[in-house]
């Protein structure tokens, strides 16, 4: 209605305001065709990324579907392919997996009719990626093909090198290690050029990996040595050490603990004055390496002094990661200052023949950029304050565990080692005096005897409730074996397989063990199945797998979360201070699947979990 009354009152200022929306206009359409208009789309396609990677998604859902409506692509265009690639990435962000894979598939039926497209490369690994996560290697495998032959047929030598390592990788995790040691030798016998050497490198540590855990040990320093020569060669310094850093462990896990040691220390050297936080975490890992390597060979000093300095380094560098956090909040924010102002230069410069009459629509635009800015800027930094809090409060609840597996430790091998062992005395006292007495035995004595008999009883059960004797005796396996007996029933049947596993640190065990504890009650209490699944399994070495299956009601795992229900939360941030993975699928009516990863290393001393 202001326009309105603008225009009835003045009909001169309304052939100005025509005359200025005709320039506007003109300008506008010039400025969009040829070159201009493709580097245009192009910035849009670059900040989109960007954006991407810092998790703004609902600025990416915005400057999508602006972009879309200002231009209008063809269906199967590359443009429309583009952003529609971006858009599907976008969901699959947040979480929504169902409708990007969708979209994702959708793109690449499409691309069928442009063969030499780069896209088909971008929405082939996507696909690649969805399946792998989701534990379907096959699917993986099919769709990493594809990617594959397309990378060969335009000649992309960085997507060929990838798509060698995937495919390496999907085949090792399908234990088909004969498929996966030719994908890994293809991408070692390519040319070492600045655009492979990582991937080489990758391939050579990976056959070594293999060939040690299948007790190669003299392929496998075969490889790790190969590794190293590229390293050398390529004077790549952190890449040396970490060369170094395998070869070492080959040698330990090969009880050639003096060897692993020379070479650990030779990984230091390579990185000792490198202070990037890479170097910082790879020194931590080598501090840990050489504490249990002198552990193995006896060298109790060494192995403490090594410890207390990976411990020192670990607590320097959480509180680094804290600082740098704190620091791209705001490089961010900085960052987007220049772009606004670069954006805001480019509009000055095309609108420069009508800048009177556009000064308005510049001055507003920016005063809504800004307040939008704000917006964003006071949203990261709530989340970011919610994310310290999170963290503060897994700390709290693991602390929490942490003191009462410690508190039921002691209690029980107080209750076994001191209590019980008093009654045992105590007992043996009152059969000596049965045996003096001979026929003259007080009733009281015999009286007291039983009493002591089942005071032992009892002691030696509430110790065996606190912790399991199986599990400080025998092991993890033995005591998940243990827990699938005790808990089996007419009712519900549990099986459990341990893959061969060894033995590891009583900390990490303890941990571990309450952790599938907790779980299975959550099975026996909630889920209604009738047969349950446990698999333990490590994989290369230095991880433990850990995979639950029921066949029961399943339920919804959002609402779950939410409720806090099923122990979960304290569950997910146990695992996550031992930097591990815990993921849940479940649906009504479809059983429950709950998937664990957690690094063995850190499990070598217990003041790392």
């Amino acid at each position: 209605m202001r326009l309105y009354n603008l225009i009835s009152e003045n009909k001169l200022s309304y052939r100005i305001l025509t005359f200025v929306i005709f320039l506007y206009s003109t300008s506008f359409v010039l400025a969009q065709n040829g070159n201009q208009e493709a580097a245009y789309i192009e910035h849009k396609l670059n900040q989109i990324d960007s954006l991407l990677d810092a998790g703004s998604y609902k600025q990416v859902t915005k400057i999508i579907n602006t972009t879309l409506n200002t231009f209008s692509f063809k269906k199967n265009s590359e443009e429309q392919l583009a952003f529609d690639f971006r858009k599907a990435k976008n969901l699959y962000l947040q979480g929504n997996k169902e409708k990007s894979l969708k979209e994702f598939l959708n793109g690449l039926d499409r691309l069928k009719a442009k063969p030499f497209s780069p896209l088909n490369i971008e929405y082939a690994n996507m696909l690649s990626k969805i399946f792998a996560n989701s534990q379907n290697f096959d699917k993986a495998i099919y769709y990493n093909k594809i990617a594959l032959q397309k990378a060969y047929l335009i000649k992309d030598t960085t997507s060929i090198a990838k798509g060698l390592i995937r495919m390496g990788s999907f085949y090792y995790s399908k234990d088909e290690e004969d498929s996966a040691k030719m994908y890994f030798r293809k991408m070692a016998r390519f040319p070492v050029t600045p655009l492979t050497e990582k991937r080489i490198g990758d391939a050579l540590n990976n056959l070594g990996v293999i060939a040690q855990n299948n007790d190669n040990f003299d392929l496998a320093k075969t490889w790790a040595r190969e590794a190293l020569k590229l390293r050398i060669k390529l004077k790549d310094d952190r890449g040396i050490a970490y060369s170094n850093v395998n070869l070492g462990n080959i040698y330990h896990f090969d009880q050639h603990y003096e060897t692993a040691i020379d070479n650990y220390l030779d990984a230091f050297e390579q990185i000792k004055l490198d202070t990037s936080r890479d170097s910082q975490y790879l020194k931590r890992i080598i501090y840990e390496n050489l504490s249990v390597s002198y552990d193995s060979i006896n060298d109790y000093k060494n192995a403490y002094n090594y410890l207390h300095k990976s411990y020192q380094l670990k607590f320097k560098l959480t509180n680094e990661q804290l600082a740098e956090n704190i620091a791209e909040v705001e490089a961010k924010y900085n960052l987007a200052v220049e772009e606004r102002k670069t954006e805001e230069e480019k509009n000055r410069t095309l609108r420069a023949q009508f800048l009177f009459y556009g000064l308005a629509f510049i001055t507003l635009t920016f005063v809504i950029l800004a307040f939008i800015f704000y917006k964003n800027y006071k949203l990261k930094q709530q989340n970011k304050l919610e994310q310290i809090h999170s963290n503060l409060q897994n700390r709290i609840i693991n602390a929490t565990i942490d003191a009462k597996e410690k508190e039921r430790k002691s209690i029980a091998e107080i209750l076994h080692d001191s209590v019980s062992a008093l009654l045992s005395s105590a007992n043996l006292h009152l059969q000596a005096s049965k045996a003096q007495l001979n026929s003259h035995v007080p009733i009281e004595i015999s009286k007291a005897q039983e009493i002591v008999n089942e005071a032992s009883v009892k002691i030696r059960d509430l110790s065996h409730e606190l912790i399991s004797s199986v599990l400080l005796k025998f092991g993890l396996a033995f005591a998940v074996h243990d827990l699938c007996e005790k808990y089996s029933n007419s009712e519900i049947q549990f099986m459990s397989d341990d893959n061969g596993i060894k033995r590891y640190n009583q900390q990490f065990e303890i941990k571990i063990y309450n952790i599938i504890e907790e779980l299975i009650n959550n099975i026996l209490k909630h889920s209604g199945a009738k047969n349950a699944t446990i698999n333990l399994k490590e994989r290369n070495g230095n991880k433990l797998l850990i995979q639950i299956i029921d066949d029961g009601i399943g339920f919804e795992v959002h609402k779950a979360r939410k409720k806090d229900g099923l122990g979960l939360s304290h569950i997910e941030a146990r695992i996550k201070m031992m930097h591990g993975v815990f993921n849940i699928n479940s649906k009504k009516g479809e059983g429950t699947s709950i998937f664990i990863s957690v690094p063995i290393y850190q499990a070598k001393m217990a003041e790392a979990i």
